[in-house]
This record gives structure tokens, sequence and C-alpha cells, in this order.
């Protein structure tokens, strides 16, 4: 007589995993965890919070804190957070509000923030020039304090190389100075009525760059391949809380920040659906009133 088939622990396993557990979960209507798997239409939606410093060093502007970040699929972070963003007294707190070491905060420091860039990498671990790839977007995050609002040398060198392998359709480009402004035509006398920083040559200063001369010539070659562009500025709040401006060629140019005096402060809002990127302005203070997903995404609906 043959001797019975073993039933071997592979087949048991499997038998597991395919029958009992299954009918398990049937039984006790328990939702099995399954790999999570990006919804190709579903919406994400980003929030840009800027120039969040008081004229003290010991918190922030107080609305923050009654913004529900988890609401976001990002936190894009525009600059000078703090009076001195990385003495002791502050950015630990920061991190706590931000969660600055997540890869979805996002950072383009300001005057207020300036530090070397190992240190600005031991809270964040990111450098202060950075790229990140997000929701069939690349995001870039633009130091221009460094060289006094000019793009130049090795992050130059990054810059373009990142530009030059795109994989993406959308570009948002974060950079603390609305360096974009500087010399042309329409924005350029704008500056000091907009800008935080007036015009001149200093660290907190809208100094005179390489923007139009050799930027903006990259961008457009970019552009005119279909590809979208986004840039957003941080130095705003204490003149105006949001700018705007849409060139011939199609190319987006934002800026936003608070003042914590000021009534009228504006937040930008940035929301990815089917792979396309729109932006609203809304008063923070309607923001917090009725914040939450279904509200959020309402602003987008067309």
């Amino acid at each position: 007589m043959k001797n019975k088939k073993a039933f071997k622990p592979v087949e048991f396993n499997i038998y597991i995993v395919t029958v009992v557990i299954p009918l398990v979960c049937i039984f006790f209507s328990v939702r099995c965890a399954t790999p999570k798997k990006r919804i190709l239409n579903s919406r994400s939606n980003y929030i840009y919070l800027s120039h969040t410093r008081l004229q003290t060093n010991d918190s922030i502007f107080k609305k923050i804190y009654d913004l529900d970040l988890n609401l976001y699929d990002m936190t894009l972070l525009g600059g000078d957070l703090g009076v001195a963003t990385f003495e002791d007294s502050i950015i630990h707190h920061l991190d706590k509000v931000f969660d600055l070491k997540n890869k979805n905060t996002l950072w383009s420091i300001g005057n207020h923030d300036n530090t070397s860039n190992e240190n600005f990498k031991k809270f964040t671990n990111k450098n202060k020039f950075h790229y990140y790839i997000k929701d069939g977007t690349t995001f870039i995050t633009i130091n221009s304090q460094d060289s006094l609002s000019s793009i130049v040398g090795e992050q130059k060198t990054m810059f373009f190389d990142i530009l030059n392998t795109l994989q993406t359709k959308n570009i948002v480009i974060l950079s603390h100075k609305l360096i974009f402004m500087d010399q042309h035509p329409v924005m350029d006398s704008q500056i000091n009525q907009i800008c935080n920083g007036p015009k001149g040559i200093c660290d907190y200063c809208h100094n005179s760059n390489n923007f139009q001369s050799e930027i903006y010539p990259k961008l457009l070659q970019v552009k005119n391949s279909g590809k979208t562009i986004l840039w957003i500025g941080g130095d705003l709040g204490a003149r105006a809380s949001k700018f705007e401006y849409i060139d011939k060629n199609g190319i987006v140019f934002l800026g936003n920040g608070f003042w914590f005096m000021n009534k009228n402060n504006q937040i930008l809002l940035l929301s990815n659906y089917k792979n396309e990127i729109d932006y609203k302005f809304i008063a923070i203070d309607t923001l917090i009133k009725y914040q939450n997903s279904k509200y959020i995404n309402s602003l987008f609906f067309k």
C-alpha cells in the first residue's frame, strides 16, 4: 500500500494565505491589509507657508498653529521661518511644527534661515539645494541667499542637470527671494511695492542677478518641450501677501508670505489632479475656519 502524500509546509502556508485568511476576514468583516497603490486620478494637495517669523525668536505667527498640516500631501516652506531660525531657541520648535526631516517637507531658505549646508542637513536630511519627485512633479528648492540672489557655480550646474533630464510633466521651483522679478520689463518696477526686501545689495535685498540672462532661457527651453513650470518666492508679507504673474510663454511666477501684524494674510494652496497643477490664494482665516479635505478639494473644482 502506498504511503499517503505528506502535507508539505509550503502547501500549508499557501492554503492559509489563499483560503483561511480571506474566509476569516469575510466572517469578521475585517478589511485585510493589502499593498497601497497610488490611484493615478487621485488629488494631492500642497500647502505653502513663508515668512512665519515674529520679531522675537520664541515662536511663530500664531495662526500657523491653527492649520491642520496633516490635510496636505506636502508642506512647502518659503523661508524666514524664525528671526534667527537655527538658534536652539526656535529650531527644535519649528521641527515639531513642520516635521522638517519629512521627505514631503521642503524648505527654500531665507536670510533669517541662513546656515551652513551641513547644519541645514542636520535638521532636515536635505541639502539647501534639493530636488524631490512626487505625484508626477519635480520639486526644486533653490538657495537664493549664498550668492546674493544669483544661481551660479555648483547650484547652477545641478539645476541645469535636473532640467536637462526631467522625467515629469510638472516642475515647481521654490526660492525665498523673488529673483525672477529682477530686470523683468513688468515685474522689476514692482519689487519695492511687493517684496519684503527692497532692490539693493545686501543679504536681505532683492539683488541684481542672472535670472533673465541665464536662468530664464533654460526655463523657456523646458517650457517649450511641453512642461508646466511654477516658480514660487517667499519673501512677502510685510507689503503684500500674494503675487501672481503669468508671462506670455505660460510660465507661472508666484509669491506668498505672512506678516504677523497684518490682518489680510493670504495662503497659497496647490493641487495636483490627473497630473495637472492648479493653485489658489485664500485668506488664512477662511482656510482655518473651513479646513477639511472636502473643502480644500472644492477650491479646485471647475
